[in-house]
């Protein structure tokens, strides 16, 4: 089976999307039979979020055509060290100026002008290669766009949507302004017009598009992500990482901060109070935060708490090594969404506990952790993730105390789901 896999976050960058479409790669291709096409964006090399190691991962008999996302997406682009002195400069103005128009005007998303230039390569590959299906992952949706451009020259040929979060309805677009509204919603119309199938990764989100689009269940699919086992092995058998100490419980959180989905003052309030009150039982912590956070005042007061060190984003083996040799690990669920963070997979594939604070009474992490050996979850109140950290604390006073990774998340289990959709 030939397969053209569409995506813009590929393993050429580190964020959950792009693990995601890693996993999915190296599983479909040691399936026999398949030969998979990679279309995605040539991010580059000096962004943030290029990560070489990653792509390392990537299994080599995955043909790769990355296609740039034009001058302004390479010039808006975060990068590692970019010159400037500071914002202020010229050039860093320029760029914010950019930005601030990217947000604004450019949508869905700034691959915009990859959409354009990268259909036309798709549409080459499909005449060249008589690929047999088109597959396309949101989050962007301009993944989808470019699989719709294709899409409309040959009809004939099965293509299949991923859905790993909403598009119209995510929460991060509510307030956009109504004419934007209007043009994405008739784009993500068109999509669900014109796809054959629909794979979601929460039950309720693939409920809303059914109810929302009137889409026939039977075209519908529900997958869950996972972890991989081996990797994990690897991993193990490195030394531990430079911040993990042995005499503490170490917590980690490794991912972005966006404090409109993910409210994290509670936590610091309830750290405080924890490091105020219980001062001596507050120093067996050890609690790293790896990643962006967009608010800098919350920044500044994680970083003023005596048992927690705020770090920028590491490279995924890094933050692997974090997870798997940590106590716990820690979970914010998104407010007012109907997507389930990616991290959850991978910590299912570790021995740590894992500590989910909801992002609110309908977070759909609930049905996803609740009655799970090693979850823990609770609202997102000070007083109740302050005993929840006092309950962690008497947990741990049981050195040998471990959880068992839940093999049903392994990789290779799922990405056989999803040939099985694709062969169909």
């Amino acid at each position: 089976m030939k397969i053209l896999f569409i995506a813009c976050y590929s393993p050429m960058i580190n964020n959950s999307a792009s693990i995601e479409t890693l996993m999915y790669l190296n599983n479909l291709c040691k399936i026999k039979g398949n030969e998979i096409h990679l279309l995605t964006v040539d991010f580059p090399k000096d962004s943030i979020y290029y990560d070489e190691e990653v792509f390392k991962l990537l299994d080599k008999r995955v043909k790769v055509y990355a296609i740039s996302g034009g001058k302004i997406f390479n010039k808006i682009m975060p990068k590692r060290y970019n010159g400037y002195k500071d914002s202020g400069s010229r050039s860093g103005l320029k760029t914010s100026i950019l930005r601030g128009i990217k947000n604004k005007f450019i949508f869905p998303d700034m691959y915009t002008n990859w959409v354009r230039e990268a259909s036309k390569v798709g549409i080459e590959l499909m005449k060249k290669e008589r690929i047999d299906v088109i597959f396309s992952m949101h989050e962007p949706p301009s993944s989808h766009l470019c699989a719709l451009k294709i899409k409309k020259q040959f009809k004939k040929i099965p293509w299949i949507t991923y859905w790993s979060d909403p598009w119209l309805k995510d929460s991060t677009r509510e307030n956009s302004w109504i004419l934007r509204r209007k043009i994405e919603a008739y784009l993500e119309n068109k999509i669900i017009n014109n796809a054959d199938k629909f794979i979601y990764v929460t039950e309720e989100n693939r409920q809303d598009y059914i109810k929302t689009y009137n889409i026939q269940k039977e075209k519908t699919f529900f997958i869950t992500r996972g972890y991989n086992r081996k990797i994990y092995d690897e991993i193990l058998s490195y030394n531990k990482p430079s911040l993990i100490f042995d005499n503490k419980i170490n917590i980690i959180y490794a991912g972005e901060i966006f404090i409109k989905l993910r409210d994290i003052y509670p936590f610091i309030e309830a750290v405080k109070e924890l490091e105020q009150e219980e001062n001596a039982f507050a120093e067996n912590f050890n609690i790293l935060f790896f990643g962006n956070i967009d608010d800098e005042n919350a920044k500044t007061s994680l970083e003023a708490l005596n048992t927690v060190t705020v770090k920028s984003r590491i490279p995924y083996r890094e933050a692997l090594s974090y997870m798997l040799n940590s106590q716990v690990l820690l979970l914010f669920g998104n407010k007012n969404s109907k997507q389930i963070p990616a991290k959850i997979y991978d910590y299912f594939g570790t021995n740590s506990l894992i500590y989910t604070i909801l992002g609110d009474e309908k977070d759909p992490l609930i049905s996803l952790v609740k009655d799970k050996h090693k979850c823990i979850m609770t609202n997102n109140k000070k007083k109740e993730i302050k005993n929840t950290l006092l309950n962690i604390g008497k947990i741990y006073e049981d050195k040998n105390f471990k959880v068992p990774p839940i093999e049903e998340y392994e990789w290779s289990n799922i990405s056989h789901k999803l040939n099985n959709i694709l062969k169909g």
